[in-house]
């Protein structure tokens, strides 16, 4: 039995360790609070800096200097991705505010009901709405809050620049610190190292396959919809072109969403030819770039399963807004791995290939 004097030095002991835990834990808590507002860019950072490691490594080669490598690097991502990804935000931003205002004028609300009145068919779907609804009012209140909530939009540009700054500064440092971020990273991970290098490895393989595999391939798929809606002379190609990448990014969606009621739209206003160019570039071009481009881009590389990534993408778009595009689907690779880890750990079974 120990005496009574350790007795008591042992619950001190025991007290300064609870008192530290908890302080620790406060000011980790503190330190994630002050860094939330700028969770987007340092998501996409990390995003960036894992997709972009191959032209960091081709241009440090060449350069040899860590420092000029990030700095150049840094620059390229930039002008390559940042610049025109905000030139296009933007811009659609213009022409959602541009449509708003035209719908708020007597002159578009006269144009929208005559064509409705040239079309029969429509104008009989429409007529008990029409006789019941106040429509100056209807667009009158709709098109006000609609304005309300794009100039907010429009408004919180500086914040936008702002993530953008923040992911451009902490890309840099990426670059050049990569190995030392990634010693800080293991050296807080309860696993040994072939499960950390695994878990590592298939958080790597699973941004890869869902930037390079979904994100790029639904910007290449918006970015030629928008091209064939310019040249087919259908207002707001930028605004559609957005939309239809945002579908295509979306499992179980895809870019039909988008173009299918453009053609439909070009046919009741009797543009066949239109119509039937989009039809077929639509289906033939648009909608299948998937199937062909993913596995150019993502080769062999984790490709996750359409419904556990629609639902992580949903869910993480809840909890953590736009980050929530790679945060949600990469929680559930991680949780998956360490499930995996654990399995290995309980059963001795060997760790599945990543690819």
């Amino acid at each position: 039995m120990e005496p009574e004097g350790m007795q008591l030095a042992h619950r001190k002991m025991d007290w300064s360790g609870l008192t530290l835990f908890l302080v620790s834990i406060g000011i980790v808590l503190l330190c994630l609070l002050l860094v939330r507002p700028f969770l987007p860019g340092l998501t996409w950072a990390v995003v960036l800096a894992i997709v972009t490691q191959r032209p960091y490594r081709w241009v440090l080669a060449r350069l040899k200097k860590p420092a000029l490598a990030a700095t150049v690097t840094t620059v390229l991502v930039a002008l390559a991705i940042v610049v025109p990804t905000l030139l296009i935000v933007l811009s659609a931003g213009g022409h959602v505010l541009q449509l708003v205002r035209d719908f708020q004028s007597t002159a578009e609300e006269e144009a929208l009901r005559q064509f409705i009145a040239s079309h029969p068919s429509i104008a009989s779907l429409l007529q008990s709405v029409m006789d019941n609804v106040n429509v100056s009012q209807a667009f009158e209140k709709g098109a006000s809050t609609a304005a309300m909530q794009v100039a907010s939009f429009l408004g919180k540009s500086i914040g936008v620049f702002t993530q953008a700054i923040v992911m451009l500064f902490i890309l840099f440092f990426l670059y050049r610190d990569k190995a030392q971020a990634v010693s800080f990273v293991r050296s807080y991970m309860p696993l040994e190292s072939d499960e950390a290098d695994y878990l590592l490895r298939r958080i790597q393989a699973a941004i890869n396959a869902l930037v390079l595999g979904r994100f790029a391939v639904a910007g290449i798929q918006g970015l030629l919809s928008g091209i064939a809606y310019a040249a087919l002379g259908v207002g707001a190609a930028t605004l559609l072109g957005v939309a239809t990448m945002l579908c295509a990014m979306v499992p179980a969606v895809g870019a039909f969403v988008i173009w299918l009621p453009v053609v439909v739209y070009l046919a009741l206003i009797h543009h066949w030819i239109q119509a039937v160019i989009l039809l077929g570039a639509g289906s033939l071009v648009i909608s299948t770039l998937d199937n062909v481009l993913y596995p150019i881009l993502v080769g062999t590389q984790l490709r996750l399963h359409t419904a556990p990534i629609f639902l992580a993408m949903l869910g993480g778009v809840f909890f953590f807004g736009v980050s929530g595009l790679i945060l949600g689907p990469i929680t559930f690779s991680t949780a998956e791995s360490l499930v995996l880890i654990w399995r290995k750990r309980t059963t001795g079974e060997a760790l599945p290939g990543i690819g």
